[in-house]
């Protein structure tokens, strides 16, 4: 059995350059027949690589005519390649592209034909088997399948046991942001530690993690589903204002973003109540704070009002195919053993240890793994129930890094200069509209 490891979600904000390329593709025919002696490669990173390469041996059992070749291009180096690729018309692209969902949008937008429309090759079979905001990620808005879920991410709060003890605060009992707001000006007047930190400078995109998480959570993003400019609505206002209120009460510590940084908070050198962040985090603690065994918690978002939603994807990563290739039937066949079955699945989680996106996963004794660390809670088996509620579709759109931009910026001036939430996000939306032509909706 195995805890969950760290992630390897696509750096936000990564600028897409180029490359040299390398790998396979050519013309945008059908694919050979399955039966054909054939050679696919995919192009992947670090840990889902590892995965991946596991799978291969069980795969070429069942097709031994089909040679997979698992290229690790690293994480961000595999979106320069697959852009400049995909700006060739596909000329140079690996069979297998292996992308964040921030990504996805994006090149389902400016390379309209870049990725093939995995529908065409069976998946509206698999669609079943994954959660439904997972799988609404890696298509289009009309229901059209270009990625297959790999490592999926649900958002989570992992919060000091000890210090909410120590302060006389009851965390299960807390059931909306404002009212854990009101127990942080306690638990920081107790204990001297802060409730959560923030960028306030903004020095990287992450710094935005936090607002996507409570806008989510209000139903809300970035853009709408008719790709119209959203940051500024009710729910847009309501997270950022939220951010605003503790940030005023005192009680936000000003972190700069970073590694270094986020693990000297899950280390408690900087002293904050609770760590807002996805499904991966709870691989992080028991590697880098031993000594707060036990003392670490996680437990569900909560909601932005009462009886709201309390549950919110955090990003996924997908196996898409480029549209170029010459093997998109063997390619398929390939992505759907790895991650859409269980025998293949049951390779892939050994040896790489992601949260897998593919649910008939969740049931087996391999995925069950409660952690030592946590006083053996399963946090596998809370993941999966988190990804069972309701949640909300984010459009990322091809401009995604540019609304980013906007936002934290935005942000900072809220955080650092005392702006009005809604007075600065009305500004960012206009001058978003004004850099991609879109309608502020």
């Amino acid at each position: 059995m195995r805890p969950l490891r760290l992630g390897a979600l696509a750096l936000i904000g990564v600028t897409l350059g180029v490359t040299a390329l390398s790998g396979c593709g050519g013309n945008s025919g059908s694919g050979n027949d399955l039966g054909d002696t054939q050679t696919i490669t995919v192009w992947t990173w670090d840990q889902p690589g590892d995965g991946l390469k596991a799978a291969v041996p069980a795969f070429q059992k069942l097709h031994p005519n089909i040679t997979v070749t698992i290229e690790n291009v690293g994480n961000p180096a595999i979106y320069d390649k697959v852009t400049t690729g995909m700006a060739a018309g596909g000329v140079g692209l690996a069979d297998v592209v292996n992308l964040g969902s921030d990504y996805m949008a994006n090149y389902i937008e400016t390379f309209p034909d870049g990725l093939a429309n995995l529908n065409e090759l069976g998946a509206k079979d698999l669609e079943k088997d994954y959660p439904e905001g997972v799988w609404a990620d890696g298509s289009d808005t009309r229901g059209n399948a270009y990625g297959i879920p790999y490592e999926v991410n649900t958002s989570a709060v992992y919060y000091r046991k000890d210090l909410f003890a120590q302060a006389g605060v009851d965390m299960s009992a807390i059931a909306t942001w404002d009212d854990l707001l009101a127990a942080g000006v306690k638990l920081k007047q107790k204990t001297g530690a802060s409730l959560f930190s923030m960028d306030k400078a903004a020095s990287e995109a992450d710094s935005a993690n936090f607002w996507q998480l409570l806008a989510r959570l209000n139903g809300t993003f970035f853009f709408d589903k008719d790709g119209k400019i959203s940051l500024n609505d009710a729910g847009s206002v309501d997270a950022l204002t939220f951010l605003k209120k503790a940030n005023d009460a005192g009680v936000v510590a000003d972190v700069p973003g970073g590694w270094d940084n986020f693990i000297a908070q899950v280390k408690g050198d900087t002293k904050v109540a609770i760590i807002p962040g996805a499904a991966w985090v709870a691989g992080v603690f028991p590697e880098n704070a031993p000594a707060l065994k036990s003392k670490w918690g996680i437990r569900s978002p909560l909601a932005t009002k009462q009886g709201g939603q309390t549950s919110a994807l955090a990003g996924s990563t997908y196996l898409a195919i480029a549209n170029a290739s010459e093997h998109k039937k063997a390619a398929y066949e390939f992505v759907k053993f790895a991650l859409g079955s269980v025998e293949g699945w049951k390779l892939v989680y050994k040896a790489s240890g992601l949260f897998p996106g593919y649910e008939p996963m969740w049931a087996t004794p391999e995925f069950t793994a409660p952690l030592p660390y946590f006083d053996g809670f399963d946090a596998n088996r809370f993941f999966v129930e988190e990804l069972k509620k309701p949640v909300t579709r984010s459009y990322y759109t091809k401009d995604y890094s540019r609304a980013l931009k906007a936002y934290t910026d935005a942000q900072t001036q809220v955080l650092l200069k005392g702006a009005q939430p809604k007075a600065a996000l009305d500004k960012a939306a206009d001058l978003l509209a004004s850099q991609t032509g879109r309608d502020v909706a």
